[in-house]
């Protein structure tokens, strides 16, 4: 499996975990949730910038 792949798989898994953090944090009112989604987010966009090298920005953001 090309690598790329397994970027957008980590990608996609950790928005995922992102946006169950942001219902948690209930509007940003509690402060690990919080910190939960900007971390989760951020590793989110880091790992897609990898599978954005291999493959077209369309076909990443409708798998992502």
């Amino acid at each position: 499996m090309p690598a790329h792949y397994i970027w957008l798989f980590f990608a996609v898994l950790t928005e995922t975990l992102g946006t169950t953090a942001l219902q948690a944090s209930q509007q940003f009112t509690r402060f690990w949730p919080a910190v939960a989604v900007i971390v989760f987010y951020a590793i989110s966009f880091y790992c897609m910038s990898f599978a954005l090298r291999a493959m077209p920005v369309g076909i990443v953001y409708v798998i992502w």
